[in-house]
């Protein structure tokens, strides 16, 4: 599957923010739903939304309601994902 480079990009920044010890496995996990999702979608090349979808996907509940804060520091704007957010 591929990947276009900011849906890459935002992968790398997610996983930077990931500790250290569960990071090889979570670049797996998210890896492996965004392009089950864009499979799905019937896309050929993962983009950022998908890869958006995949992060909110796999982000415990405990945690998510961090995301929308994080999107922004990533330059993400909150409002735009929050059908993914619900």
């Amino acid at each position: 599957m591929n990947w276009n480079d900011a849906a890459e990009d935002l992968l790398q920044q997610i996983l930077a923010q990931t500790p250290r010890p569960v990071r090889e496995a979570a670049e797996t996990q998210l890896r492996g739903s965004a392009e089950r999702l864009a499979e799905d979608d019937g896309k050929n090349r993962v983009g950022v939304e998908t890869v958006i979808a995949a992060w909110v996907a796999n982000t415990p509940e405990a945690v998510r309601s961090d995301l929308p804060r994080q999107m922004e520091r990533f330059g993400l704007d909150p409002e735009e994902y929050g059908h993914l957010l619900e």
